[in-house]
């Protein structure tokens, strides 16, 4: 199996189960996907647009405001990223199936 998939989805999941602050994640995922090698197409994808929304993340309550559009709060990356979870799991038993 894919290493980006097992690691991706052990960042995921120490996120959304709390053992991570959302600080921590951005900087983790940021810096895990700007030094990612060469990823398969889906993966690529799903990975891209996770980088969009962690990107977008701020705690800035004026910036929310202004442009809630473009700026995520918590909640909503949180929301993000247990819908990319799933997709990443799809993904794993796509890739296992391969292998049967």
């Amino acid at each position: 199996m894919n290493n980006a998939l097992v690691n991706y989805g052990l960042l995921f999941e120490r996120f959304l189960s709390g053992a991570m602050s959302v600080e921590e994640f951005q900087v983790a995922y940021l810096d895990c996907f700007k030094h990612e090698g060469e990823l398969d197409g889906p993966l690529f994808a799903l990975l891209d647009e996770i980088f969009g929304h962690v990107d977008s993340f701020t705690t800035d309550p004026q910036l929310l405001v202004e442009n809630p559009g473009l700026y995520l709060d918590e909640a909503t990356l949180r929301e993000k990223v247990r819908v990319a979870e799933s997709r990443l799991s799809s993904l794993k038993r796509q890739c296992v199936g391969r292998r049967t």
